[in-house]
């Protein structure tokens, strides 16, 4: 009688399961596209974001992007203003502290950062998360791109320094490195 009872129990939780992962399924299939469509405008306009003096976005087909020393470069795409390139912007994935750090980089054509966006991360409440406020992501505006950025802890950051998020170094190190990857991405990809 025990092993029968322990057998129906057992079938219950597997019909259970079943149901369960079946509307999971569904749920997915009937989301997922809405979701796709939701990134895809959340990049658009990041891009219009971090290089707003590009009307039209086109995407440049770089080989070798996502793989050794560009391994964090999802993306690059020329922003056009009445049929010339005005710049670039970058899509970059380096990992952060809570996982990848979905974001944007524009370059403009005289080798400026123009800005950058975080599309999407995971990064500590609090501490990492501050990496979107304004007063940690607008210290890229303007830095050149002549050389590669370095993160200070704390101090007035020269041309090519940036001042840590306190309390958040490893965020601030990976947002670093995604520009970093983007100014070599062009510099050695694009305007080789």
């Amino acid at each position: 009688m025990r092993n029968n009872e322990i057998m129906r129990l057992g079938a219950i939780l597997c019909a259970i399961t079943f149901v369960v992962a079946l509307i999971l399924a569904l749920g997915n299939l009937a989301t997922e596209d809405k979701i796709a469509a939701l990134t895809l405008q959340a990049q658009i306009e990041a891009r219009k974001e971090v290089l707003p003096a590009a009307s039209e976005f086109e995407e440049l087909k770089v080989e070798g992007l996502g793989e050794g020393d560009y391994k964090t470069v999802k993306s690059v795409f020329a922003g056009k203003s009445g049929g010339n390139i005005v710049g670039y912007s970058v899509g970059v994935a380096p990992n952060g502290f809570g996982g990848a750090i979905d974001m944007i980089v524009g370059i403009d054509n005289a080798g400026k950062i123009t800005g950058i966006t975080i599309v999407n991360f995971s990064e500590t409440p609090g501490l990492g998360t501050k990496a979107k406020e304004p007063k940690f992501k607008d210290q890229y505006n303007g830095k050149p791109t002549k050389d590669y950025l370095a993160v200070i802890k704390n101090g007035t950051p020269k041309d090519n320094e940036v001042v840590a998020i306190s309390g958040a170094t490893i965020t601030s190190n990976a947002v670093t490195e995604g520009v970093n990857s983007a100014i070599k991405a062009i510099k050695e990809k694009v305007n080789k």
